[in-house]
C-alpha cells in the first residue's frame, strides 16, 4: 500500500541561510583545526574559536527554529496561522484573498475553513523561498482543495484585481519582506483596496517595530478616519499566541501585530 502524498510547506527559515551558516562554520573549524595542527599561537586559536563557538550556536538555535516553525515538526507557523483565522469574522461566502500566499499554508488552511468559498493567493515567490505556483497548486490537491484554490504570481505593491473585487483577505509576514518599498502602510492600504466595503480583514505583520513601521497605532486611527468601519489593532500578539515561552522573547518574534476587522 502506497504512502498518501504529504503537502510541502516548507519553513520559514530559508534552506539557503540554513546551508550559508554551516559554510561558515565549516570554514571556522577548519582553521581552527589547521592552527592547532601547524602553530602553538594559542592567542590566534583563542580568537578564532571565539567566533566558531558562535557560528556554532547559531546554527543549532536556527535548526532549532526550523524545527519548530516546521509544519511536519513543531507545527509553530500552522499555530500563528489559526490565530489569523481565528480572528477573521467572515461567513465564507465569496472570494478571499491571501496576499504573499507563499507554499500557500494559510490560503489552505482558509479553504478547509470556509467550505464555500473561493481562495485565491498571489506572491512574487522570490528564489531565496524555494516556492512557486506549482508547488502551491500541488499542495492545494494534495488536501483537497485544488478546485477552490487559484494562485498566481503577483506583487503587493500593486495588486492585479479590480477595487472591492474580494470578500475577505488575509496576509502573514509578508509587509515587511517587500524589501522595494519602505512605505509599508501604501502595502496595507492597497490589500484594503481590493477588499469590498463590508468585507473582513486579518492581517499579521511586525507592527510593533518601530524601525519598520513607525507609529503603527497612529496608521490605525487613521485607517478609521479614511472609512474603515472597524479595525481592531492586537499588540504584542505573540504573547496572545499559545507559543513556547522560549519563542516569545526578543529576537525571535517580537513586535508581532494584528489588525482585523470589517472594511
Amino acid at each position: 500500500m502506497k504512502n498518501k502524498a504529504k503537502a510541502r510547506y516548507g519553513n520559514w527559515i530559508s534552506t539557503n541561510l540554513m546551508i550559508l551558516v554551516c559554510n561558515c562554520l565549516l570554514l571556522f573549524l577548519i582553521v581552527l583545526l589547521c592552527l592547532i595542527v601547524l602553530t602553538r599561537g594559542w592567542l590566534w586559536i583563542a580568537l578564532v574559536s571565539v567566533p566558531t563557538a558562535c557560528i556554532l550556536f547559531l546554527t543549532a538555535y536556527l535548526y532549532l527554529l526550523r524545527r519548530a516553525f516546521s509544519f511536519e515538526g513543531g507545527g509553530m507557523m500552522g499555530v500563528i496561522h489559526q490565530f489569523l483565522v481565528d480572528h477573521l469574522n467572515w461567513d465564507g461566502k465569496g472570494k478571499l484573498l491571501e496576499v504573499g500566499c507563499g507554499s500557500a499554508a494559510l490560503t489552505i488552511r482558509c479553504a478547509k475553513k470556509f467550505k464555500d468559498a473561493k481562495c485565491y493567493g498571489i506572491d512574487y515567490w522570490g528564489a531565496i523561498w524555494n516556492y512557486g505556483q506549482a508547488l502551491c497548486e500541488s499542495n492545494a490537491k494534495v488536501e483537497g482543495v485544488d478546485e477552490r484554490c487559484f494562485f498566481s504570481k503577483g506583487d503587493a505593491n500593486h495588486l492585479a484585481f479590480e477595487d472591492e473585487t474580494f470578500d475577505a483577505v488575509v496576509s502573514n509576514f509578508v509587509y515587511h519582506e517587500v524589501r522595494n518599498n519602505p512605505d509599508k502602510y501604501s502595502l496595507i492600504r492597497e490589500t484594503l483596496r481590493v477588499l469590498k466595503k463590508g468585507g473582513s480583514f486579518s492581517l499579521l505583520d511586525l507592527f510593533g517595530q518601530k524601525s519598520i513601521y513607525g507609529d503603527f497605532p497612529a496608521f490605525v486611527e487613521t485607517l478609521k478616519r479614511e472609512g474603515i468601519t472597524k479595525i481592531h489593532y492586537l499588540a504584542y500578539s505573540e504573547k496572545r499566541m499559545p507559543l513556547p515561552r522560549w519563542m516569545k522573547i526578543p529576537g525571535i518574534l517580537s513586535g508581532v501585530g494584528l489588525i482585523y476587522g470589517i472594511k
